[in-house]
């Protein structure tokens, strides 16, 4: 992608190669270092150290670290979210369990072509001042999260999902699921004793538990349910 002719641009040289996209590589460069040391701990310098380019050509493509963090999310995040939320009844309907599996499915697709999602997502979206956040919260489609969770519910009162469930949180659910095992795999690795994150594995660990979990209980299970969400609700009318 050209950079925008009308904006100013700070000294630096106009790049030569003509081979690959010195931006976009700068732009990846920088998306992975942000994901693994932090953005607040990533400098210019060494993002264009490890492109292989001068602070200059940074300076020349992203004006400052804002537009770097704006480029960020609108070419790299943005697609991300575009990708796990486009339409899906062509492909599953409206079967809130093929549904609920084709997002797992989006999810371990994107995140291995980009390994560097799960870390900057608990970095700079998830934790409490993470310096994507804000422009996060504005990409969020809620019309697609509640069009989900409005399935659910549909299929709950046709008796077919569990009713114990809050289809409101199952997206939730299903983003931690993935996204949190995968984010934190390194510090697993490093304990002593446990096994390396295994993505096979964890991608059949979270269907099945999607699977089972869905799933209308037993009569006993259900009347168990029923009487915990009773109890639950006496409860929050309590002053």
């Amino acid at each position: 992608m050209k950079p925008n002719l009308s904006a100013p641009k700070p000294r630096g040289r106009r790049p030569s190669v003509e081979d690959f996209d010195v931006r976009e590589h700068m732009l990846d460069t920088a998306t992975r270092l942000f994901a693994e040391r932090g953005i607040a701990a990533t400098t210019v310098a060494q993002i264009a150290g490890e492109a292989g380019v001068t602070s200059a050509m940074v300076h020349y493509y992203f004006t400052n670290r804002e537009q770097l963090l704006d480029a960020v999310v609108d070419e790299r995040l943005a697609r991300v979210v575009e990708f796990v939320w486009r339409p899906v009844e062509h492909e599953t309907g409206n079967d809130p369990f093929a549904n609920a599996l084709e997002l797992v499915e989006r999810l371990f697709d994107v995140t291995a072509r980009m390994p560097w999602l799960p870390p900057l997502w608990m970095r700079e979206i998830v934790n409490e001042g993470g310096l994507l956040r804000e422009r996060m919260l504005k990409r969020i489609p809620l019309e697609h999260v509640k069009r989900f969770a409005a399935r659910v519910q549909e299929a709950q009162q046709a008796g077919t999902v569990n009713p114990g469930l809050e289809p409101v949180y199952l997206f939730h659910s299903i983003l931690a699921l993935v996204m949190l095992p995968l984010a934190t795999s390194k510090i697993w690795q490093s304990a002593r004793g446990l096994p390396r994150l295994d993505r096979d594995l964890l991608h059949r660990h979270v269907r099945a538990l999607l699977a089972y979990g869905m799933q209308v209980p037993e009569a006993s299970s259900a009347r168990a349910a029923a009487k915990a969400n009773a109890n639950a609700s006496a409860l929050r009318r309590k002053p």
